[in-house]
């Protein structure tokens, strides 16, 4: 009986799996289609598949386009990681503490309606048009969508392991690793990705309004130049190396952390 279950569930699987697979193919086909009639109708604006294709090949084969690159993922990272531990300590304050709610809730209310270039304009006026000010926009503008993931999450723990913490008096430091944090650990996770999806679409803005280099800024030129094949190339390259990124690395991660929920 079990054997016959493990057997319709694995035919199920492969199945999905079939299905994802003819669904992606099926969307690819349609938009390379679409791409290619539009590059016909709106010629030369829209370069056609096979022309930003041998446009990607050239910048594959370009150190300069790896310099970009390098810039990008470093702004990338350090955003990411600063956004990420002050969003999450900032959500658990504000989780656990109602002062630190009746005075942060208002703030982050207000952070999250901000258009993110509003963050990089003020930004570059206040701190220059150097790398301080792409962080300090990047950053800020992350943090309040990270701290509101984490906040929900700390809001609605279970409130009786809280209780059983008081009545076996384990010590705060104790209880905050072992008992708060594993129940965050899938928001914590959530927030992440997240926060690391918002960083590398918005490095990109921050780039082409204030920086005289990286991928934002490779993509503005050639925009400005009208190399539209250069901006498609770029960008498309970009997006496959962020996704790649993203759901193999920290989709792994993920996976592998939650295990137990399996």
């Amino acid at each position: 009986m079990h054997s016959s279950a493990h057997k319709l569930t694995a035919g199920d699987t492969r199945a999905q799996r079939l299905t994802r697979l003819v669904g992606i193919m099926l969307a690819a086909a349609s938009l390379l289609l679409l791409w290619q009639w539009l590059s016909i109708v709106i010629r030369p604006w829209v370069p056609s598949p096979m022309a930003t294709l041998m446009s990607m090949i050239g910048n594959l084969q370009s150190p300069r386009f790896y310099d970009h690159l390098w810039l990008t993922l470093g702004r990338v990272l350090a955003a990411f990681i600063a956004a990420t531990l002050i969003g999450s300590a900032l959500g658990i304050l504000v989780g656990l503490n109602r002062k630190a709610e009746a005075f942060f809730q208002p703030l982050l209310a207000l952070a999250l309606a901000v258009p993110d270039p509003v963050y990089i304009i003020f930004a570059i006026l206040a701190l220059g048009a150097g790398e301080a000010a792409g962080f300090a926009a990047l950053t800020i503008a992350v943090i309040p969508f990270v701290a509101n993931i984490v906040r929900g999450s700390v809001q609605t723990r279970d409130t009786g392991l809280d209780e059983m913490v008081k009545i076996y008096r384990i010590p705060p430091r104790r209880a905050f690793w072992e008992s708060l944090i594993p129940q965050l650990v899938p928001a914590l996770l959530t927030a992440a990705r997240f926060s690391f999806a918002l960083s590398w679409k918005l490095i990109v803005v921050v780039e082409s309004i204030g920086q005289p280099n990286g991928i934002g800024a490779a993509i503005f030129n050639a925009f400005r130049l009208l190399q539209m094949r250069e901006v498609l190339a770029i960008a498309i390259l970009f997006i496959l190396l962020m996704q790649l990124i993203e759901h193999g690395v920290l989709k792994r991660v993920e996976k592998r952390l939650l295990r137990w929920r399996a």
